[in-house]
């Protein structure tokens, strides 16, 4: 890839936006989680899978300004919050330049076609075709899409997007995934999830954090995408047979998670714990992948 620098702020500035609208279009127009029934489970034969990488390069989260609302809103508002945000925006930018200049040949969307291929040859469904793709699908797309499928056949998409939280020490990636049959309703996929991936943390923040990552080539940065790619992946396959919890599930439990500006903290209940991460059903309906190092701090009700 090569961006000019005038190039790359209006890239990462489209993508943002192209990115979050489709995530809010996508969140007014369905549930945050709907899960495969055994019966959907059982007519799907074949996928075809559909991955749409917006964005060109890593973005750093951002966190939009909220000072317009103490005036009232308004007009004169939002455009109080909009010259805050475009701040902070220019101000991360200017702290990522040197850090962008060792990773210019990172492909995200490679990588992604490349893991997706090798991690799905062992699926127990068989999936026919591979297409990733940095065009969303509008609403006249998919139906097409649905249209083209053959009897057992599903359309898998998957709408993944990368970023750095706004203190710079951990890699996120949120994915939205849904699953499309040809007779299914014409706006509610069949199975849809939101999962989360998140690295381990890297320095103590600010440009420490940056030059960390940049270091030896951006060696840990790397390692980190192909990291977040394949536990994404894991992720997709884990969603699809994952049920929500019944009535008689253990409690919820609290999660430590770097929100960027300050500790968070994510309630679920555990799905899977290996020696580096645990992944996690949030009762905000979303699956996490998280480090170990944000393990469990605390039990439900405390």
């Amino acid at each position: 890839m090569n961006i000019s620098k005038t190039g790359r702020k209006m890239s990462l500035l489209r993508s943002t936006v192209l990115v979050l609208l489709t995530l809010v279009i996508g969140g007014c127009a369905m549930p945050m989680r709907v899960s495969l029934t055994p019966e959907q489970r059982a007519k799907i034969t074949e996928l075809k899978a559909r991955v749409v990488v917006v964005q060109d390069e890593v973005i750093v989260a951002v966190q939009p300004s909220n000072v317009g609302a103490a005036t009232g809103g308004g007009l004169i508002g939002a455009m109080i919050d909009s010259s805050i945000t475009n701040s902070r925006v220019k101000a991360s930018q200017e702290v990522m330049g040197p850090f962008y200049a060792r990773i210019e040949d990172v492909d995200y969307r490679k990588e992604f076609n490349e893991a997706i291929r090798r991690e799905l040859a062992n699926y127990p469904i068989k999936v026919a075709q591979f297409t990733t793709t940095p065009r969303a699908l509008s609403q006249d797309s998919l139906a097409q899409l649905r249209g083209e499928l053959l009897p057992g056949q599903a359309l898998l998409v998957i709408y993944p997007r990368y970023y750095l939280t706004m203190d710079f020490r951990n890699l996120d990636v949120e994915a939205t995934v849904s699953m499309w049959t040809k007779d299914g309703p014409a706006n509610v996929p069949v199975q849809r999830g939101i999962l989360y991936y998140q690295s381990q943390p890297v320095g103590a923040g600010g440009k420490e954090s940056i030059a960390l990552w940049g270091d030896q080539g951006a060696a840990a940065f790397r390692g980190a995408i192909k990291d977040s790619i394949v536990e994404t992946i894991n992720l997709v396959l884990m969603d699809m047979d994952l049920k929500a919890p019944g009535d008689n599930a253990a409690p919820s439990q609290s999660y430590a998670f770097n929100a960027g500006a300050q500790q968070a903290q994510i309630k679920g209940r555990l799905v899977k714990e290996t020696a580096t991460r645990k992944t996690v059903l949030g009762d905000d309906k979303k699956l996490y992948s998280l480090p170990v190092i944000a393990g469990t701090v605390a039990s439900a009700g405390q």
